[in-house]
């Protein structure tokens, strides 16, 4: 099954999400039991950071070219083709 880049854009995006979600609440947690500056909780936390930025930005580059309409049937984009 192939997906849209509009369904893909919204994938990306609730990936992103999904994960700032996750980083407040985990930063929120090691706040409350004092391990917000222990190695593990940064390491772990710059990786959501990465993620949700990543997917964040891939989301809103699928959006825009799925917004712009030059996108042929099997999903290449034809104003950009070698992507």
């Amino acid at each position: 099954m192939k997906i849209n880049d509009k369904a893909r854009s919204r994938m990306y995006g609730l990936t992103a999400v999904a994960c700032a979600l996750w980083l407040i609440q985990s930063l929120a947690e090691a706040s409350r039991d004092g391990s917000l500056l222990s190695w593990s909780t940064i390491v772990f936390s710059l990786c959501l950071t990465v993620v949700t930025a990543y997917c964040g930005t891939c989301a809103w580059k699928e959006g825009r070219k799925a917004a712009s309409g030059t996108v042929d049937e099997n999903g290449r984009d034809q104003a950009n083709p070698e992507e």
